[in-house]
Parts: structure tokens; sequence; C-alpha cells
């Protein structure tokens, strides 16, 4: 993504171009293009999506993850690698604090040259499976308080969770079936109609 970027960067004058990779393929296969973005300094914004894992693949451990097949094992940290490659204009932020998200991805694009935003946060598929491995795991779920929702509709049409319905009528309602839990959805509501509900179930073996 990041030679595709910088490619479509020599093209477009108008605005910058932005392009996303996993933690996992920037260790196996990203690293060419970001050294080429440094060297010919494109107009780019590259966004790590940093979550510890390979989920594509079935959650393979990487460089990063501080694991290999045969156990533990040193981590590579992703922010000196981009430092080691030259990499002058770098960003950290946790990829569930959305404002702050949104507002570090606005500040890089406003810079001109190549510029990286790691967002980071645990793969929150892997986490569950961890989780429900255990005896006393409480599955976990939000729902929408129809008194206090106004029916703004930001949670289905800004946020985009598959999780959140929304009726011929209006009315937004979770399914429990696709709901994680993990309550990132909560900090888009803006009357802060959406509530986390526990749920009790006993442990499972993933």
């Amino acid at each position: 993504s990041t030679g595709t970027g910088a490619g479509l960067s020599l093209f477009n004058k108008t605005r910058k171009v932005v392009s996303f990779i996993g933690d996992s393929t920037l260790f196996h296969a990203g690293l060419p293009g970001i050294v080429n973005a440094v060297f010919n300094n494109h107009n780019l914004t590259l966004i790590v999506m940093e979550n510890g894992t390979t989920a594509m693949t079935g959650h393979q451990d990487h460089p990063g993850a501080g694991r290999n097949a045969n156990g533990p094992s040193e981590a590579i940290p992703i922010r000196g690698v981009l430092e080691g490659l030259g990499v002058k204009s770098i960003r950290e932020v946790d990829a569930y604090s959305q404002a702050k998200l949104i507002e570090l991805v606005k500040e890089a694009n406003a810079e001109e040259g190549f510029s990286v935003v790691i967002a980071r946060h645990p793969c929150m598929l892997k986490y569950t499976r961890e989780q429900q491995r255990s005896t006393d795991y409480v599955r976990k779920s939000v729902e929408v308080d129809q008194e206090k929702c106004d029916r703004l509709h930001v949670c289905v049409e800004s946020f985009g969770c598959p999780s959140f319905q929304r009726d011929e009528d209006g009315t937004v309602t979770v399914s429990p079936e696709l709901c994680i839990g993990d309550g990132s959805c909560i900090q888009t509501c803006p009357v802060k109609a959406i509530g986390l509900r526990k749920e009790s179930r006993g442990g499972e073996q993933a």
C-alpha cells in the first residue's frame, strides 16, 4: 500500500494520499515501500494499524509481537524501525481513542512530505478468544437506551459497526450475536445513549 500510495501522490496535487498497512504486513512486505517514500519524500500519510498479531491468516505472531513459534522473543518496535529508516514525522495513538486519532491524522495530512500515524490497539478477536478460555468469562455487549436516543444515527452512519441495526422507523438496536462488547462505540454517541450491558455466560474453549 505504501508503494502504491507513493505512486499516486505523484499525480495528485490537490490532496494528500493516505495509505494503510497492518503491523505484520509492515514487517514482511512494507519496509521497501517506506524506504522509497522516505528517500523520495513522497507526499503521503501512512497509517500503521498495530494490533500485535497477523489477524488475516489466523493470528500468527510477527517480529513485533514479542513471541515466535518457540516462545518469547525480542519484540522489534515499529517506531524504532521507522526511525531507523529515516522517518521524521511519527505519531502514536490508541486506535480506540477516536477523537485523538482523527486529530493526529488531520495533523499528519496537513504536513508536506511523508508522515506516519501508528494506530495501536490489541486485536479484539484474539483478545476475546483468549478471554473465553477462562472459566469466569462473562460475555459483554452494548445496548441502546431508547429513552436517551435522539435518532441522530451517528453510530450507524459514521462509526459503521455491523452489530448496529437501524429499523424502518429509525430505531437503532444492537445485535448481541454480532457485538463483541469492546465498548469502542460508546464514545461515538453525542447523547450518551449507548452503554455496556453484561451477560453472564460460562467460559468456552476456543
